[in-house]
């Protein structure tokens, strides 16, 4: 049987299905990845907050038990501006966290779509490669008793001679 004609294009459309079912893999991977530096960083962002507001009330209390030299206050107030800093900080890594992993879904999104169109493209070509041998078949058989049909007619005319 004679080989297929397109063949070679068979295993370029599986290569290609094969690097998107991978792209997805690694997409999936970055996106729990992102998950996962949110739920850190909002962790981290609650653990902050528990502590700046402990260390507030210690520095202010620090203030009420002793008597204040000139600055005193303003040098609290200078650390509590710079706790609060601190927070915003981390409540911006973790919107920038949030964004990465609305990135990695849309991501996601396009690898799957990538994959959906590879695997359709390669099965409609393997759908013609199983046509296409099942008509190569049929032609092996009909000229398989074609060659019969020649073999079997001149003894029939010899054997009514």
């Amino acid at each position: 049987m004679s080989k297929y004609v397109l063949q070679d294009m068979v295993r370029v459309r599986e290569h290609r299905e094969e690097q998107a079912t991978q792209a997805v893999t690694r997409a999936l991977r970055l996106l729990r990845e992102a998950r996962e530096a949110v739920v850190k960083k909002q962790q981290e962002l609650n653990d902050y907050i528990a502590w700046r507001v402990q260390e507030e009330r210690r520095l202010l209390d620090s203030l009420m038990r002793r008597l204040l030299k000139l600055g005193d206050i303003s040098d609290v107030r200078e650390t509590i501006a710079l706790l609060r800093e601190r927070e915003f900080e981390i409540i911006d890594q973790l919107r920038q966290a949030e964004a990465a992993v609305i990135k990695a879904e849309a991501h996601l999104d396009e690898c799957r779509q990538k994959q959906v169109k590879a695997v359709r493209e390669l099965e409609k070509l393997l759908e013609h490669r199983r046509l296409w041998l099942q008509e190569r078949a049929l032609e092996q058989e009909m000229a398989e008793d074609l060659e019969l049909e020649d073999f079997t007619s001149p003894r029939a005319d010899r054997l009514a001679a």
